[in-house]
């Protein structure tokens, strides 16, 4: 099990593409690491690893969000511990439990399931979980780095992204090289915005259709893919104003994905969804 205590400049956009979304490389939030004891945690409590949230979301990573939503679903007992520590693969979000490290959302997610003796789609049929299991890989796949793209890319000289991830722009250049430099070993890097856009709204015009007028990803009880395919619709809200995602939200053009991501929100979130105004006055005092 790997405790990082320092980082370098590869290491920190390193994490940026890992986790899902260039969050990681601010100043302020580097100096917050210090070298400390290792804390001890409850028995038989999942110990999530995240970075901080923010007031808009739960996280700004799809993947953190995605396993949160997961434990919820699943009724796990956890405790959040917000922090810019790696896990040994360096990535993040990660966990402990009892002791021992687990990486990657999915990973994590088939050990609980394992652990926990959980399956949270026992009630589809082998088809249905191949159709869920082929909508999660798309949404983690491909609508993922368009998302990436046009976050960190294509609305680099956009003054709304830094209320995303309010960093210099020194910091703000660091992540779009990242990014940039991933998407292109990747391939969509090598498309035009015009392209990539297209092919975002392909895959959205897929969940779309599938989802229709049912309440979750495979019907009207959800299933273990909605964490996922949920984590990564809710980053539409967290979009710079010239994202094509933003336009996307703001001409209503998928009112059934917008009315999905709320359901889910309510039904699994309420309130604890946007970060309370109290708790962040206690945080700014």
């Amino acid at each position: 099990m790997a405790h990082e205590t320092s980082w370098t400049t590869k290491e920190i956009l390193g994490t940026i593409i890992g986790s899902g979304v260039a969050l990681v490389t601010t100043v302020k939030l580097i100096r917050y690491i210090s070298a400390e004891k290792p804390k001890e945690y409850p028995k038989d409590v999942v110990i999530l690893f995240q970075i901080p949230r923010t007031p808009a979301a739960p996280n700004l990573s799809p993947f953190a969000l995605k396993l949160e939503t997961f434990l919820r679903m699943a009724k796990i007992p956890y405790q959040n511990e917000y922090c810019m520590q790696l896990s040994s693969k360096k990535k993040t979000p990660w966990i402990m439990y009892n002791g021992k490290e687990y990486c990657d959302s999915q990973f994590i997610i088939e050990f609980l399931n394992k652990e926990f003796e959980i399956d949270l789609s026992k009630h589809l049929k082998a088809h249905d979980k191949a159709v869920a299991h082929s909508m999660r890989k798309m949404t983690e796949e491909s609508l993922y780095w368009t998302l990436a793209m046009s976050r960190w890319v294509y609305s680099y000289n956009d003054p709304s992204a830094k209320k995303v991830l309010p960093v210099s722009q020194c910091v703000f250049w660091q992540m779009k090289n990242a990014v940039k430099k991933a998407g292109y070993y990747q391939g969509y890097g090598r498309h035009t915005e015009e392209e990539v856009a297209r092919i975002c709204r392909q895959d959205l015009q897929a969940l779309s259709d599938h989802i229709g007028n049912n309440m979750f990803l495979m019907g009207n009880q959800p299933c273990e893919e909605d964490a996922a395919v949920f984590g990564m619709l809710a980053m539409m809200w967290l979009m710079p104003e010239t994202s094509f995602f933003t336009k996307i939200l703001k001409d209503k053009t998928y009112p059934n994905l917008i009315k999905y991501v709320e359901k889910i929100k309510k039904e699994f979130w309420g309130d604890d969804y946007e970060e309370k105004k109290a708790d962040k006055a206690e945080k700014d005092l």
